[in-house]
């Protein structure tokens, strides 16, 4: 488990985080983006024509962010969610999916992240540790990790991202002040 997020560092308010950002599936784990074309959530990778509304939405360089809590997409796959972010590039649509678990204890982290795990290596096969301490499937278009905050809280997080990630993400990176591929990690104030 990581221990805090004392190392990451966000350039834009905004984007602050004290939710992580991503959220534990109850009953399954993300469908194989290898394979399956399909983005979680009933949501397809690329351009989107119709969006739930959300509880927030943020510009960041060729990004839109839409913030959803768990109340703003109902779903069975999802009773453990806090918060999920939807990440629409200009050019390619949606291409990146976190969620946050909410609040849970150590030992329900525990059982949840093992759990995601299990499921993950039967449908993608053995994960690779990140960098950051993340466990990636799927060429790392799947990561999960688990995380302790400073207040004890621990939360499941995970990311899906779309076929065309790569390129939007290189567009974004060379505009903005910090990386795509690594902003699921981070924490955001949404209002009440």
């Amino acid at each position: 488990m990581v221990s805090s997020f004392d190392g990451l560092k966000m350039s834009r308010l905004v984007l602050k985080w004290s939710v992580a950002l991503f959220a534990v599936m109850g009953v399954g784990v993300i469908p194989a983006l290898a394979v399956e074309p399909s983005a979680p959530f009933g949501f397809a990778w690329g351009p989107l024509d119709k969006i739930p509304k959300p509880s927030l939405a943020l510009k960041d360089a060729n990004i839109t962010v839409l913030l959803y809590r768990r109340d703003g997409l109902q779903s069975s796959e999802m009773p453990d969610t806090k918060i999920i972010s939807l990440d629409v590039c200009k050019k390619e649509g949606l291409q990146q999916i976190s969620w946050a678990s909410k609040a849970l204890s150590k030992d329900e982290a525990t059982a949840k992240f093992v759990q995601v795990v299990a499921e993950a290596v039967q449908k993608y096969g053995e994960s690779e540790p990140t960098p950051l301490g993340a466990l990636a499937w799927a060429n790392g278009r799947i990561e999960a990790i688990s995380v302790s905050e400073s207040d004890g809280v621990h939360r499941i997080l995970m990311v899906s991202r779309g076929p065309d990630f790569d390129a939007c993400s290189a567009e974004h990176d060379r505009t903005a002040d910090e990386r795509l591929r690594t902003r699921w990690l981070r924490k955001v104030d949404v209002p009440n």
